[in-house]
C-alpha cells in the first residue's frame, strides 16, 4: 500500500513539475521602442523618407530556467487613437514585420523591371516566429521629408503610391498607438505615443505612452 501511494505521489509531483515548467517557459512577448537606428531612404525623383519602428521581444525566463519557448506565428495589430481616446482609424491595422519579404513580385513590363503586388505575401507577411535570442521589428509609420503628415505603414501600404494610404494619414499632432500581439497561448498589449510635430523626418517620435 505504501509503495503504491508513493508511486502515485511521484506521478502527481512529476505532473505538477511539468505544468510549472510549461508555464514558466511559455512565450511572453513585450513591445518596446526600437533603438537600433534610423531607417532612412529615398525613392527616385522623390523626397527623402524615413520608416519608424517598434520591436517585439520574447522576455527572458527567470533563473535557473534556460529560456522561453518561441512564440509561433505571432501577429500584431495597430490601433490609432487621439489623446482623448477617440479613434482616428476605425479598424485595427495588421502590422508588418520587417523581417518578412516585401509583398512584391519582380516582373518585366515593356522590357523594364517593375514590381507587382503579391496578395499572398501580404497575408503571409503578417506572421513571424519570435525567439528569445532575437527581437523582431514592427513597421509603424512612414514620413517624407518636408511634408507635414505621416502615414501608418503596413503590407497593405504597398497598394498605394509612396506607401501612403489616405485612410491612414496622420496630420501634425500627438496620437496613442495600441499594439496588440497574438500568439500561441498568449496575448499582450502595449500603448505608445506617436508625436508628429512638423514637416521634418526628425519631427516624428515614438515613445511609451505615459499619459494618465
Amino acid at each position: 500500500m505504501e509503495l503504491a501511494l508513493g508511486f502515485l505521489l511521484g506521478i502527481i509531483a512529476s505532473g505538477i513539475a511539468a505544468l510549472v515548467y510549461e508555464y514558466s517557459t511559455r512565450p511572453l512577448l513585450k513591445t518596446l521602442v526600437d533603438d537600433s537606428g534610423r531607417a532612412q531612404g529615398q525613392l527616385p525623383n522623390e523626397k527623402p523618407h524615413e520608416f519608424y519602428h517598434l520591436k517585439v521581444r520574447n522576455l527572458p525566463a527567470k533563473c535557473p530556467l534556460p529560456g522561453r519557448k518561441p512564440a509561433w506565428s505571432c501577429k500584431a495589430n495597430i490601433e490609432v487613437f487621439n489623446t482623448d481616446g477617440s479613434r482616428v482609424i476605425q479598424d485595427p491595422i495588421p502590422a508588418r514585420w520587417t523581417s518578412q519579404p516585401e509583398p512584391l513580385v519582380p516582373v518585366l513590363q515593356a522590357g523594364q523591371p517593375a514590381n507587382l503586388l503579391d496578395p499572398a505575401k501580404i497575408i503571409t507577411g503578417r506572421k513571424v516566429d519570435v525567439h528569445g535570442h532575437e527581437d523582431q521589428q514592427l513597421s509603424i509609420a512612414v514620413k517624407f521629408d518636408g511634408e507635414p503628415e505621416c502615414h501608418i505603414f503596413s503590407n497593405e501600404s504597398y497598394q498605394f503610391r509612396r506607401w501612403q494610404n489616405p485612410a491612414w494619414r496622420l496630420e501634425i499632432g500627438t496620437y496613442r498607438l495600441r499594439i496588440t500581439l497574438f500568439y500561441e497561448r498568449g496575448r499582450s498589449q502595449d500603448d505608445f505615443e506617436l508625436r508628429n510635430s512638423g514637416p521634418s523626418r526628425d519631427d516624428v517620435q515614438l515613445r511609451h505612452w505615459t499619459h494618465a
